[in-house]
């Protein structure tokens, strides 16, 4: 064989693999689809169960096959799918919604082992009741802080690179959450959840100082909270004090009283991707902690900006901006739907 040839054709092997399989990987992304539709319908509790369990073997098989991470899937009603845009994470999320207004949360993650150059899966497994402070928490896919993940960041610091996963969690009857996880890779394709990526002073919500590994937002299940990862624009305002200007009398030459020189202000806008969300505010002073009391405040949105190794925190940022048509914005699907 012609050794060009013989080079060409190793090539296409990977491409030819995953040609193969696409009518399999389609046909179990339908059963993940069609089972999660059940498991949202089912009456009983034990029916939701036994839909949840069936869309669990459809994604573990789904992820089992040969090049499954090249395979295109976006997010589907009721399973969340978010993928890295380096293949190296994807994360597989689902909720079961039960009687009680809570929820129990299940999902697979697929990474890539740089050791060993193949991917690895893993069960996340929902321990949010033995958590406690879960915000300051590291925490593994045996370990893990419940969520439906919608959109996942990638964004890098020192050579290593950080995801950013931006989720919903119900909580209960009377809360529930939204998040920004931060996910890493050890080079052995392990998930770690939890790294201080954040940069946060003199939010209202959390305080002058805030260290967390994670970014919990908990409101009311009466209203939708919004929080996404958009092109938005920041304004930012520095002022020069004014300064006394001294004046001498012409007729007497003593000091006359000093005059003030106007305050200058000056502004910049900076426009990029960054997450952005509402503020949370309780509905009165006295209701400050009950977070089933927090709405977003109208007309004010806040957001986090990666810069400088750190997701910087920004208050009252200009959120006129169209989303950009490049970056595709989905509804979530399982805000406000806590079952009776």
């Amino acid at each position: 064989m012609n050794i060009k040839v013989f080079f060409f054709t190793l090539m296409l092997v990977p491409n030819l693999l995953l040609a193969q399989n696409i009518p399999l990987l389609s046909s179990m992304r339908d059963s993940i689809f069609v089972n999660a539709e059940k498991m949202s319908s089912a009456k009983t509790e034990s029916g939701k169960y036994l839909f949840s369990d069936r869309v669990d073997y459809w994604v573990e098989q789904f992820i089992k096959q040969e090049k499954s991470i090249e395979f295109p899937l976006d997010s589907m009603k009721w399973v969340g799918v978010v993928t890295s845009r380096d293949l190296k994470i994807r994360i597989f999320t689902w909720a079961v919604p039960l009687n009680s207004g809570r929820f129990a949360f299940k999902g697979y993650a697929q990474t890539f082992s740089k050791s060993n150059k193949s991917y690895h899966y893993f069960k996340l497994v929902d321990k949010t009741d033995k958590l406690g402070k879960a915000d300051f928490k590291t925490l593994s896919p045996s370990n893990w802080y419940g969520a439906y993940y919608y959109r996942i960041v990638e964004t890098k610091r020192d050579k290593k690179v950080y995801y950013s996963l931006i989720g919903w969690k119900g909580i209960d009857k009377t809360k529930q959450c939204k998040l920004v996880e931060i996910a890493t890779l050890k080079s052995n394709g392990d998930l770690v959840l939890g790294y201080n990526l954040f940069s946060i002073k003199n939010h209202e919500y959390f305080g002058k100082t805030y260290s967390p590994k994670r970014l919990i937002f908990t409101y009311s299940v009466l209203v939708s909270m919004h929080m996404d990862y958009d092109r938005q624009s920041i304004i930012l305002r520095s002022e020069k004090e004014a300064k006394p200007i001294k004046k001498a009398s012409r007729k007497t030459g003593f000091q006359a009283q000093d005059e003030l020189e106007k305050p200058t202000v000056k502004e910049s806008r900076i426009t990029d991707f960054m997450i952005v969300m509402d503020r949370l505010v309780p509905t009165a002073v006295e209701l400050t902690g009950f977070f089933e009391f927090y709405y977003p405040e109208s007309n004010v949105m806040d957001a986090l900006r990666f810069e400088k190794n750190t997701w910087k925190y920004y208050p009252d940022i200009d959120a006129r901006n169209q989303t950009s048509k490049t970056q595709k914005i989905r509804k979530v699907e399982y805000d406000l739907v806590p079952s009776e």
